[in-house]
């Protein structure tokens, strides 16, 4: 009987045995469902970001890479017939350890068996870290109520980005960064995107702190921006930290950012380039009432190895990998003057002269965004007909 299978079996297995020896496939609809939210790890170097784009083979995605281990151990059968949601859609290059995806999963018991239980669970953690690429992790797990959505019941969202200290002024920055805490609209501190017709760029910046994150000799040491704020707009993150390396490198004064929120002094954002997307890393997701369910707790006992313990290890050994390829990389090299704006991850831009961001042309402003995106949709809607 098809009962007499090892869990592990039933969750690979495409068809299931009958009496005579033939196959029949896995039918998914015989099986109750239940929301449950997933807390996911990820090191987004290798991927177009965390969205599925739809061509997994052109654009690699950490959320396809999950559709696809949650379709081969059968827990859905469709993505698009879960019901899932996400926290937010981090971009190519970003990492996360905080991550959260929410949706309806296959339950352990058929719908005809014995049990009548529909709260069952499965290892979730450990059947899809099996099926996963090294560089994404399921950390936990959570029942939800069947109306919970990842992103709109989030209450914060915490991110960290590191950077080399080098010769910048951390206490210039601090004031910078003073100027950003409490609700302020951000858009010239962001990637406008007409598309999706936004008409508050109003944003809360609950903290923002900037910390040591390693040490190693004052200007070799590396820090760290966290960031918690209630949502962000799109690479709201990365242009802050760019403007924030401005003011560090004294290319800026702290006051910038006072005035760079003050959509009369600038109505549109000055052109600037943004920080690298390789520091980037969303770090927490708040919300209330989630218990998380680890698989070394008392409902999973069966675990050998407790998966924070196991998933500690596999990431400790990338990290010993890369310092490893750091300290090769590492020279001394004889020291000379350039003039360069830092973007982060060792990334610069050299310049001869700098030109503050109040002599800089502005890029278009939303409503000249919104309007050049409406006319060329209009050109696309005649073309068709």
């Amino acid at each position: 009987m098809w009962e007499d299978y090892t869990l592990e079996d039933q969750l690979s297995a495409k068809t299931y045995p009958l009496k005579h020896g033939k196959s029949r496939p896995f039918d998914m609809t015989q099986y109750g469902q239940q929301r449950i939210a997933l807390k996911v790890a990820y090191l987004g170097w290798n991927y177009s970001g965390f969205a599925a784009q739809g061509d997994e083979l052109k654009t690699p995605t950490v959320e396809g890479q999950i559709f696809k281990a949650l379709q081969a151990c059968k827990l859905i059968t469709h993505p698009d017939q879960c019901n899932f949601t996400r926290c937010g859609r981090t971009d190519k290059g970003v990492s996360g350890v905080g991550q959260v995806i929410a949706l309806n999963v296959r339950s352990s018991h058929s719908k005809h068996g014995s049990s009548s239980s529909t709260t069952a669970t499965l290892p979730y953690i450990e059947i899809l870290n099996r099926l996963l690429p090294d560089d994404i992790r399921i950390l936990a797990w959570a029942p939800v109520d069947r109306s919970f959505n990842a992103r709109f019941d989030c209450k914060s969202r915490t991110y960290k980005y590191f950077f080399q200290k080098g010769a910048l002024d951390l206490e210039l920055m601090r004031k910078a960064a003073s100027f950003m805490m409490g609700s302020h609209d951000f858009r010239n501190f962001c990637r406008l995107d007409p598309s999706k017709n936004i008409t508050n760029y109003e944003r809360t910046v609950v903290s923002l702190d900037i910390e040591p994150a390693i040490a190693a000799g004052s200007n070799n040491a590396f820090y760290q921006v966290e960031l918690k704020g209630t949502a962000f707009l799109w690479h709201q993150v990365r242009c802050i930290m760019a403007i924030l390396f401005l003011v560090g490198q004294k290319l800026e004064k702290p006051e910038i950012v006072r005035e760079l929120l003050d959509i009369n002094t600038f109505p549109a954002r000055p052109e600037y380039p943004m920080a690298s997307d390789l520091p980037l890393l969303l770090y927490d997701c708040e919300f209330d009432d989630i218990r998380w369910i680890y698989a070394n707790q008392d409902d999973q006992k069966d675990v050998k190895i407790p998966t924070p313990v196991r998933t500690w290890r596999h990431f400790n050994e990338f990290r010993s990998e890369h310092v490893i390829k750091s300290l090769l990389y590492k020279t001394d090299y004889p020291e000379y003057e350039q003039s360069e704006i830092l973007l982060g991850a060792g990334k610069s831009i050299r310049t001869s002269h700098y030109k503050h961001l109040k002599d800089r042309p502005l890029a278009d402003s939303d409503q000249v965004k919104k309007e050049k995106y409406r006319i060329k949709q209009l050109k696309k809607s005649r073309e068709i007909k």
